[in-house]
């Protein structure tokens, strides 16, 4: 590729994030994201088939590492848990939470779309692939760390799963600085440690 046309790829996957975050996917216009580049719309099908390959061609190396280094990290925490008990959960719950916050904003870009303009691509479901991962660990800690011999319920773990990424989500949507979202999910982690705590050790 050319550096000529290595620009106006450039242009056009620049041109596409600002149509994206402005129409969301379903409203983007494959004419208006050309016109933004500066470029024909034979340009734009040069590089791009259709809009969901350019859609894919701005998040999914970011989501897939994503996925695939969260998956990694239950993977080990739930080997940890057998091992070490009683520190397992909080200190990989709190790794993990750092980790993926740390993630999102490095590629930032990426994941406003996926979060908040994703409807109509393939992407529209990861946040609901990350929940359960997130729920599949929760019955693993639960069931190795439940102190009353009473099993938590499917429903209230995926609850709380699904209740733990909408806290991202919401970040992520306000476009809050990293050093205020760093302090806000601190809180969060200190906020669920206490209710986990009750959950797994309360008398049933």
């Amino acid at each position: 590729m050319s550096y000529s046309s290595n620009l106006t790829r450039e242009r056009i996957l620049e041109s596409a994030w600002q149509e994206f975050m402005e129409h969301g996917y379903q409203n983007a216009n494959m004419r208006r994201i050309a016109q933004r580049a500066k470029a024909t719309t034979g340009a734009l099908y040069n590089h791009f088939a259709n809009k969901a390959v350019l859609f894919d061609a701005l998040v999914q190396e970011p989501a897939e590492e994503m996925l695939a280094q969260f998956q990694a990290i239950h993977r080990q925490a739930e080997e940890k848990v057998f091992v070490q008990p009683e520190s397992s959960m909080e200190e990989q719950a709190c790794a993990g939470t750092d980790w993926i916050l740390d993630y999102i904003y490095k590629h930032m870009e990426a994941f406003r779309l996926i979060l908040c303009r994703s409807e109509g691509t393939r992407w529209s479901t990861y946040l609901e692939q990350l929940i359960e991962v997130e729920e599949q660990a929760y019955r693993v800690y639960c069931d190795a760390l439940g102190k009353n011999g009473k099993r938590v319920e499917d429903m209230f773990l995926h609850v709380t799963a699904a209740t733990g990424f909408q806290y991202l989500v919401e970040l992520v949507s306000h476009d809050l600085p990293y050093e205020q979202a760093v302090a806000v999910m601190d809180s969060v982690k200190r906020y669920s440690m206490a209710g986990w705590q009750e959950i797994l050790r309360a008398k049933p």
